[in-house]
């Protein structure tokens, strides 16, 4: 794949009758460190912008660098800041989530030490405005023996983003019962809540658990049991500080596999893709994936399953399996939940026609859809999007698409690169893109980058998107403008 198509859509909430160019400039380009370095970009601005990168959990990286550099609108760096991660006796600790605040990054980190007996979940605090970064915050904590069976956190953030909750699985014990722990904080960090629980299920790994916590700040959790068995089931368990109340989800026809907490007109609901259940068990391998046979909403503030929608003709049902919800935007009335099968492969690296120890890693994204319902759960339309994109090793950078919700329109963007009958989207709004040409060196011809589409982000109330693009080692940030 040697040329980015950036992809706009129709304007699905606002139709001008005119055309939009949209221009787009780039900096200078760059070399990442290692392969393993992450990039992102945060606070936009019309001022400009600020990157974070870092390595992505390299085991042997004791250090935990994390990295901001601040940009101005003409995309040249003015100030740098880097920092470490909170150690644990002589173990750094592993980046779990950053929340993107007004001003403020959260960064969220868990360690584990057997010496000390302890498995935590640290906050520190980036400021943009003094650039600088708070001294260690220990929101979570337990005690553990040893690393085998030491309990694992998982982080939900409120759609509105000002509040995040922590769940901890405590540690394993074998003969009783699975024992919880729930933390609940605002932006500030500060704590609203705790809560500890020992539920009614085994204590053991096997579990499937997703978490979400809505605006309000309570906590739900849908626990999946005899994952690949005839006994499959879903529930959906709610804490509030006081008590846990745990209702069935999954239904004769209906078993979710991939869903999102989202707030429509202020009420909490799930959305996302499920499986009819009609045969003995869930398929599942990494050649083809996992079933589904839809789209579905769900009231959480009902308790009630308000929209399951099997997917129609016009669809190639049988890849669309393995979907994950890339995202999910509520636009009024209207939710169009994205979705992309997304599925990974390995095999053992050959050269010169010897097998190594070396893995190399294979990716498969698409075919993907675009569901349109409306808060009551009725469907509007299902909208096939992309076919699929094979990509390896590092490549799986360049996969995927984001979607934006712009002031003319919602718009996504991709390098796909093929015919599908995603044209059928087009309206006189379709726009036209100015596609950025780079020289990867001074003596090579201009060619067009590809872009990652997970650094995609707008710009708020202004029309800017700020974005990197790459084309081999070579990297470059850029704005688009309209």
């Amino acid at each position: 794949m040697r040329h980015i198509i950036i992809t706009i859509t129709a304007c699905f909430t606002f139709l001008f009758g005119f055309s939009q160019t949209f221009n787009t400039e780039h900096g200078k380009s760059f070399k990442k460190e290692s392969e393993k370095d992450i990039y992102s970009i945060v606070f936009p601005s019309p001022y400009g912008f600020m990157t974070l990168h870092h390595l992505d959990n390299v085991m042997m990286d004791n250090t935990k660098a994390m990295v901001l550099t601040k940009y101005d609108q003409s995309m040249q760096a003015v100030e740098n800041k880097t920092f470490n991660l909170p150690k644990l006796g002589l173990r750094a600790s592993d980046l779990k989530q950053v929340i993107e605040t007004n001003d403020q990054l959260i960064f969220l980190s868990t360690v584990m030490d057997k010496k000390s007996k302890k498995h935590q979940l640290n906050a520190q605090v980036y400021t943009q405005a003094q650039n600088t970064v708070s001294d260690n915050n220990i929101l979570a904590s337990f005690a553990i023996d040893g690393y085998s069976k030491s309990g694992f956190f998982n982080v939900a953030i409120s759609p509105d983003q000002s509040k995040f909750a922590i769940f901890a699985n405590m540690p394993f014990e074998k003969k009783s019962n699975e024992k919880v722990k729930v933390w609940v904080y605002d932006s500030t960090l500060k704590l609203l809540w705790e809560q500890s629980e020992t539920l009614n299920y085994e204590s053991e790994r096997a579990y499937n658990e997703e978490v979400y916590i809505d605006n309000s700040g309570k906590v739900t959790i849908i626990k999946v049991t005899d994952e690949y068995k005839k006994t499959r089931k879903s529930e959906l368990l709610s804490f509030d500080g006081n008590s846990v109340d745990t209702q069935t989800l999954s239904d004769i026809g209906f078993m979710p596999m991939a869903s999102q907490l989202i707030d429509v007109n202020g009420k909490p609901m799930l959305t996302g893709f499920f499986w009819s259940g009609k045969k003995a068990m869930l398929k599942i391998n990494s050649k083809e994936g996992q079933d589904n046979d839809g789209a579905f909403l769900y009231d959480l503030s009902a308790n009630k399953l308000i929209g399951i929608h099997k997917w129609s003709s016009t669809l190639n049902a049988e890849d669309l399996k393995s979907l994950a919800i890339v995202d999910v935007k509520v636009l009024g009335d209207d939710i169009y939940v994205f979705g992309e099968k997304q599925l990974k492969d390995s095999e053992f690296r050959k050269t010169g026609g010897t097998m190594t120890t070396e893995l190399d890693y294979f990716y498969t994204y698409g075919s993907s859809v675009i569901v349109n319902m409306d808060a009551k759960g009725t469907l509007k339309s299902f909208k096939p999007l992309f076919n699929s994109m094979k990509l390896k090793n590092q490549q799986k950078e360049i996969g995927s698409f984001t979607a934006l919700n712009l002031e003319n329109g919602l718009r996504v963007f991709s390098n796909y690169n093929g015919k599908s009958s995603f044209n059928s989207f087009f309206t006189d709004n379709e726009g036209t893109f100015n596609k950025p040409r780079v020289r990867p060196t001074e003596n090579s011809m201009p060619t067009t980058p590809h872009i990652l589409p997970k650094t995609v982000v707008a710009v708020k109330n202004y029309g800017i998107v700020y974005y990197i693009t790459k084309y081999g080692d070579h990297y470059w940030l850029n704005k688009m403008t309209w």
